[in-house]
Parts: C-alpha cells; sequence; structure tokens
C-alpha cells in the first residue's frame, strides 16, 4: 500500500490496518478489517483494547466451532447463533448445547 493510499483512509482505516500487521492476521482481509472496524467503533481507538477485544472474539468463534463439530453442524448462520449462545448463557458446553437445541426445535411443545 502507497503513501497516497494510506492517505485517502480515514483514521480508523489506518489504526485498523496497523493492528492487522502486528497481530499478523491475513487470509480474507475485506472480512478481518470490517470486524476491526466494528471493534474499533465500539472500543474506540486504543490500539490494545482492539486487540484484546478481536482476541476474544477468535476465541469465542473458536470455541462455537468446536461444539458445532461436536454436535455435528455446519455453517456461517449456526456459528453465529452459537456465539449469541455464548453471550447469553456462557462457556459451559452444557448450557451451550441445551439452548441450542431448544432454539431449533422444529415443532411447538403442547402441554395438555
Amino acid at each position: 500500500m502507497s503513501e497516497t493510499d494510506k492517505k485517502e483512509e480515514g483514521p480508523e482505516q489506518l489504526l485498523a490496518h496497523e493492528v492487522m500487521e502486528e497481530m499478523g492476521l491475513k487470509g480474507k482481509p475485506i472480512p478481518i478489517m470490517n470486524k476491526i472496524l466494528e471493534i474499533i467503533a465500539l472500543v474506540g481507538r486504543d490500539k490494545n483494547k482492539v486487540k484484546d477485544t478481536y482476541s476474544q472474539y477468535k476465541k469465542k468463534e473458536a470455541f462455537a466451532n468446536q461444539i458445532m463439530a461436536e454436535v455435528g453442524l455446519k455453517g456461517k448462520s449456526t456459528r453465529i447463533k452459537v456465539m449469541r449462545i455464548i453471550d447469553l448463557v456462557g462457556w459451559d458446553k452444557k448450557k451451550i448445547k441445551t439452548s441450542l437445541l431448544r432454539s431449533t426445535i422444529t415443532s411447538r411443545i403442547e402441554h395438555n
């Protein structure tokens, strides 16, 4: 990236690029950049807070992937659902699996 490209970017994009370089984030740059920009909007321009928040996000994503593999589920929308369940019930696998199964019940339970 040339200096003229960096001048056209805002301070949030520059900070996101710095964080990506320091953390060694490679792969799909647009989704990673968008997530880091979202984190910057939430926590501010403190580089350490951005790094910590992104690390927590990746940890939660890896845990969600692990649970999905155990249950036998795939897909981005399911991973997002599991990550929201982690936010609600915590990191207990049993609670997460129970909540996930309850959220995916197809038929309505009727009581007499």
